[in-house]
């Protein structure tokens, strides 16, 4: 009897016209089983067949060996006593097909369940993946907003510290003109009383003279060191403003 020969579908136990993922998952059942089993001969030909049919260009390749292959050979029947040569070959056709469709779905069912397994933990590893995406996402958005609040609180600190100095430079102005008129004042005030004085005696517009300019110079001292003090506060409190 002529046998067909075995080809790397067959060792993958696959039809010549499997999808890739169907390679694939062919492979990883029976490398586990192979392994399980501790047939190594047999792990290393499935390897060899499925680096072979995995890669497009090599597969095409081998699909167009094989297809140039000739027929094999019908056997040759044997006359057998007892049964006519038709039960006999209808017999071990309907045996054959039976034993072929029953691992044909059996291999197919364990295929099935490899695909959706793989599929199921793909998405499993898509789904962390997206969780550690937003993850991500969200530690950025906290850190660009925590930039942002510190950016906005060192300007904030900056503007205050300017109106401050504006406010303060404000009040010493406002004292140099308030110096400046009480000087103004001062000065008619003291005009007023020389001419008073004028009508007076001597004696009493010299006496009123002397107290007037001792009141101007504990004015102006008082002053003098109003104005020592403030820029002493204006020095210490923003010394980048000196």
């Amino acid at each position: 009897m002529t046998t067909k020969a075995r080809t790397l579908y067959d060792i993958l136990q696959l039809s010549p016209k499997a999808e890739p993922a169907m390679i694939k998952a062919a492979h990883v059942l029976l490398s586990r089983r192979l392994e399980a089993q501790g047939d190594t001969a047999a792990l290393r030909l499935l390897n060899d067949a499925f680096a072979t049919l995995n890669d497009p260009t090599t597969r095409a390749a081998y699909d167009e060996r094989i297809a140039e292959l000739p027929p094999p050979l019908p056997p040759v029947a044997r006359p057998a006593a007892g049964k006519p040569m038709w039960s006999r070959v209808l017999t071990m056709v309907l045996a054959l097909a039976v034993g072929y469709v029953a691992a044909a779905m059996w291999h197919q069912r364990a295929l099935t369940a490899m695909v959706l397994d793989h599929q199921a933990a793909l998405a499993d590893k898509q789904a962390e993946l997206t969780r550690v995406q937003m993850e991500q996402v969200e530690r950025r958005q906290a850190a660009s907003q925590e930039r942002y609040a510190t950016r906005e609180e060192q300007r904030a600190k900056e503007r205050q510290a300017q109106q401050e100095a504006r406010e303060l430079a404000a009040l010493r102005n406002r004292l140099d003109r308030d110096a400046s008129d009480y000087q103004r004042t001062k000065t008619r005030e003291e005009q007023q009383r020389e001419r008073e004085a004028q009508r007076r005696v001597e004696q009493e517009r010299a006496a009123r003279a002397a107290e007037a300019e001792r009141n101007a110079m504990l004015a102006e001292r008082r002053l003098a060191e109003e104005k020592r003090e403030l820029d002493r506060l204006y020095r210490e409190k923003y010394p980048q403003y000196r």
